[in-house]
């Protein structure tokens, strides 16, 4: 291989370290704790819930510890559902894949999917291995089909001694379809007292959720074992980032560098992982001039995105993001000197904080600071 060769094999070889979407394999940083947790939760089928802000990993942790285990699983995801009737046919077609990745062979896995369908006036392709369902016409509502079902797919696994996972990800989009409760108590129908389907839902707006599954009303209430997710700690990613390091250049980066690092990005997953594929496209070990210069190209890369996002928010929920990217790592957001820097009134100032918190752009720190969740959004508001 010449030597044009091997530098387009290297930057290919680059390109996989630090992914901006899913991380497997040595990609995936820590999460023990987590890991362990929901292992355990799988093997014992308990329902469990899986919450933090968007861009966090929660996907990345429940599909590597899904392939740890080597369980039959389909992943479904509601975000971009508009309807009952979509979430149905979602779920149904999550529940074709099981039972196609149960069988031995592709034409037993046919006539079994086929078999299982054909009392249900459903029909299906198969792309790829994956199964697409559609409901011809059904008089049942779509609670009830997936409640028939998933009653039929327990069945089905008790009878062959398997057990699968359900991962429902984006799943406050459920209670943003529909006032209608009755698909969750289809599910908590099954999942509270399967032994052969558990189930896994995940999600990133936490007041969504938390009226989900903390209302005593609802039908998720007390149904899941819960797992809130953090950022990673600076012990945990500086050895990831140097195993990194040395084996990219041979060599370990600078405690002043690696702590750059960790400091413009605040400790988020999904920056840590931008910030570095950009660094680790470098032919030299990265200093700190190159760390700066790249979350600079991040900025600008992202800042339209950002500003349009922005533009969503109330004048006052607007100007209160922007002054705490300002002001609140020294003052703090409902003091008397933070009110008159920014000319908010207190019930203002306190209205517009909530609200922010609820959207996931605020959180509160282990000092009982309120901080901004995507460090890019303080970086924008605050570089001269």
């Amino acid at each position: 291989m010449n030597n044009d060769g091997k530098n387009i094999m290297n930057k290919l070889i680059r390109k996989n370290i630090f992914p901006q979407g899913l991380a497997f394999g040595d990609n995936f940083c820590n999460r023990l704790n987590e890991r362990k947790y929901l292992q355990n939760n799988v093997r014992s089928i308990r329902p469990t819930l899986i919450m933090s802000p968007r861009r966090y990993g929660k996907t990345s942790l429940v599909l590597y510890v899904l392939n740890e285990l080597k369980i039959p699983f389909a992943h479904i995801d509601l975000y971009s559902e508009i309807d009952e009737a979509e979430v149905q046919n979602s779920i149904l077609s999550a529940i074709g894949d099981i039972l196609y990745s149960i069988e031995s062979t592709p034409k037993k896995a046919l006539k079994f999917v086929t078999d299982f369908f054909s009392s249900l006036s459903v029909s299906f392709t198969i792309e790829n291995t994956q199964i697409k369902v559609q409901f011809s016409k059904s008089k049942k509502s779509p609670a009830k089909n997936i409640l028939d079902s998933l009653k039929k797919l327990e069945n089905v696994l008790q009878s062959k001694g398997k057990t699968v996972v359900f991962f429902i990800d984006e799943f406050q989009r459920l209670a943003q379809i529909t006032e209608s409760t009755t698909i969750e108590g289809s599910l908590r129908h099954i999942a509270q007292g399967s032994k052969n389907i558990m189930f896994i839902f995940s999600g990133s707006n936490r007041h969504l959720l938390s009226r989900m599954f903390d209302d005593k009303n609802k039908p998720f209430y007390k149904l899941c074992d819960r797992i809130i997710l953090d950022r990673i700690s600076k012990d945990d990613y500086i050895p990831f980032i140097q195993d990194k390091t040395k084996k990219q250049w041979g060599n370990m980066l600078s405690k002043e560098v690696i702590e750059q690092i960790l400091d413009t990005t605040a400790n988020h997953p999904y920056y840590v992982n931008v910030l570095c594929h950009k660094l680790w496209l470098l032919s030299d070990l990265p200093s700190t001039r190159d760390v700066e210069d790249a979350w600079q190209q991040c900025a600008l890369e992202e800042k339209t995105n950002i500003l349009d996002e922005i533009d969503l928010l109330s004048t006052n929920q607007a100007k209160m993001l922007i002054a705490i990217a300002k002001y609140g790592e020294s003052i703090l957001p409902m003091s008397k000197e933070f009110l008159a820097l920014t000319n908010f009134s207190l019930s203002s100032a306190s209205q517009s904080v909530q609200v922010l918190k609820k959207r996931d752009y605020l959180y509160l720190d282990s000092g009982n600071k309120y901080r901004i969740v995507d460090p890019l959004i303080k970086y924008i508001f605050t570089q001269k």
